[in-house]
């Protein structure tokens, strides 16, 4: 089960990282994207080892949509974001500084940084969610199969978290142009990041934390009290998908703008 279980998780990570180089001309080296990977993976160990959020905020029986904006908030998209951005600006600094990479960080791989660092903490979320026995034999009862846990949410998290790069890769293609770095377009960045992680997470806190207190099984779940939250999901996810593909389609208008204004009259 635990073997199965990561692999599935890396087999759908690589297929998610190989479809990264499609989203814009050309290709990064392949050594660019295992460092990403390998960044994003490391991300989340400061808030698996040093933060207890879930502890520090109380999340009320009946929770309004308030009270899952806060905690979408202060348990995801701020401390997740953070940690992300970091490793991407790293990464940033090891391709402009360290010579086995030794090379100029130019709009396109800005861009594609955070949906692979993205796509590395996602896997090792995933790889967590995964192989927590709890909820592991909730997905056994009511799909069959724990397997369905790591499949599902290396299709379904990676790609919010792939999205969530896009919109902070955006940003990014802005602050590393005219040799130096622009730290305003960082911090853009990251704000819009924080609040798409926040929009996803608005709908779907609720229904989680419903599903991991006490144990609950997803039929003993008040799907009536959650009726809010459910629709709210159902709209804001697509919608962050959606302001994802609208950022690659203007990154792509823009990177061949750039390509024909570079062609000489």
């Amino acid at each position: 089960m635990t073997a199965a279980a990561i692999a599935i998780v890396l087999t759908l990570t690589a297929i998610w990282a190989m479809g990264t180089q499609f989203l814009l001309p050309g290709r990064l080296k392949w050594r660019v994207v295992g460092l990403a990977l390998a960044l994003g993976a490391l991300s989340p160990l400061p808030i698996f080892l040093a933060l207890n959020l879930r502890d520090a905020f109380s999340f009320p029986d009946n929770p309004g949509l308030g009270d899952a904006l806060a905690a979408s908030f202060l348990l995801a998209a701020l401390p997740e974001e953070l940690v992300k951005g970091i490793a991407v600006l790293i990464a940033i600094l090891l391709l402009r500084h360290l010579s086995v990479f030794h090379q100029d960080v130019d709009q396109a791989t800005a861009f594609r940084l955070p949906i692979l660092c993205g796509l590395g903490f996602a896997a090792v979320e995933n790889v967590a969610y995964s192989l927590n026995a709890g909820l592991a034999e909730m997905a056994g009862k009511q799909f069959g199969n724990p397997l369905m846990i790591p499949f599902a949410r290396t299709i379904m998290a990676s790609l919010l978290h792939a999205s969530l790069g896009c919109l902070m890769g955006y940003f990014l293609t802005r602050f590393v142009t005219n040799g130096r770095l622009n730290w305003l377009a960082a911090l853009a960045g990251y704000a819009a990041a924080v609040i798409g992680h926040a929009a996803v997470n608005w709908g779907l806190i609720a229904v989680v934390f419903q599903l991991v207190k006490d144990g609950h099984q997803i039929d003993e779940v008040d799907l009536a009290a959650l009726a809010p939250h459910i629709m709210l999901a159902a709209v804001l996810i697509p919608s962050v998908i959606a302001a994802a593909v609208i950022c690659v389609v203007l990154m792509r208008r823009r990177l061949r703008r750039q390509a024909l204004q570079a062609i000489p009259a």
